[in-house]
């Protein structure tokens, strides 16, 4: 089964308004029709490496929602795709996503979209390294009576290892990247320093024989290579990987291609992973409009998008 991805691309007053990371918080003038182009070269790298996205369109308002497109943050879905949880934003500026998103999942068929009662910020805090195994995050954004809500949704028999994080690592997907090889081998990208009560030996632990941890050191990581994207054994990276790295996963037998992010990466603060919601078990339903539907549309609409804001 190809991997689904949920997506919603910049709309044309998208700026940053909150400015809460690292990056974000200079607050940079944007460029609204390169955030679309750029969002627009990862969803076609994404539909080359085999994999399928359900676009959101943002929603016409003011101010504009501009942090629907990290999707990541959107919620999380679980079971057999019969269940998605919405998340709890903790910024002011992003709490109403949520409805937006409960809308599109309804119609979707989603049989239950519940609420998240705790500060929760979705799919950035779970870390997936096999159906039944998984590292839940909390500390900075989401809260750690949320890993309760979120535990309750994983199937019973699952193994779970809490994992506090500290600034300026904000979510799980900014230090913890499970990449799947080529031949359907766990490769689990981890940076020890953003890690309050866990070590890289409790991870390897925890994660057994059969997945390899590799340690990531600050650089990559504030280069957010752990918010690098694995579709079929192709690696969607942000630029400036070192070299140690791209040899250790080329190693690997990973396909490796960088993206420059400079609007939406370099200025919001979001790579690959933050930009997507991986719809685990969800077939896309006959007639839905996915990106490979929308795609001419979406490209012919760069046109229209100012320059500035």
């Amino acid at each position: 089964m190809s991997a689904t991805f949920l997506m919603s691309y910049p709309g044309p007053g998208w700026r940053i308004r909150g400015g809460e990371n690292f990056r974000s918080l200079t607050k940079s003038p944007t460029n609204p029709r390169a955030a679309l182009k750029e969002w627009l070269k990862l969803a076609d790298a994404i539909t080359r490496a085999g994999g399928r996205i359900l676009p959101i369109s943002p929603p016409v308002i003011d101010p504009p929602l501009t942090g629907m497109i990290y999707t990541a943050n959107a919620g999380a879905l679980f079971g057999a795709a019969e269940t998605f949880m919405l998340s709890k934003m903790s910024v002011a500026h992003r709490q109403t996503e949520h409805e937006y998103v409960r809308q599109f999942m309804t119609k979707l068929s989603i049989s239950s979209v519940v609420d998240c009662e705790n500060t929760w910020e979705g799919q950035a805090d779970i870390c997936t390294l096999s159906p039944h195994q998984f590292l839940l995050t909390w500390g900075v954004r989401s809260v750690k009576e949320s890993l309760a809500e979120v535990r309750a949704r994983l199937p019973r028999e699952a193994s779970v290892l809490e994992v506090q994080l500290r600034d300026p690592y904000f979510h799980g997907d900014t230090c913890l990247d499970p990449l799947v090889t080529p031949n359907g081998r766990v490769v689990l990208l981890a940076h020890e320093g953003a890690l309050v009560d866990r070590s890289l030996g409790d991870l390897r632990k925890f994660a057994g024989d059969r997945i390899e941890v590799l340690a990531v050191d600050q650089a990559d990581a504030l280069g957010y290579a752990c918010n690098a994207l694995s579709v079929n054994g192709t690696i969607l990276a942000p630029t400036g990987l070192s070299s140690r790295l791209v040899g250790q996963l080329s190693a690997f037998g990973f396909r490796i291609e960088e993206l420059a992010l400079t609007e939406l990466f370099g200025k919001g603060g979001g790579g690959p992973r933050c930009l997507v919601n991986e719809l685990r078990g969800f077939t896309i339903p006959d007639g839905a409009r996915d990106y490979a539907a929308r795609r001419d549309m979406l490209h012919a609409l760069t046109a229209s998008y100012p320059e500035t804001v």
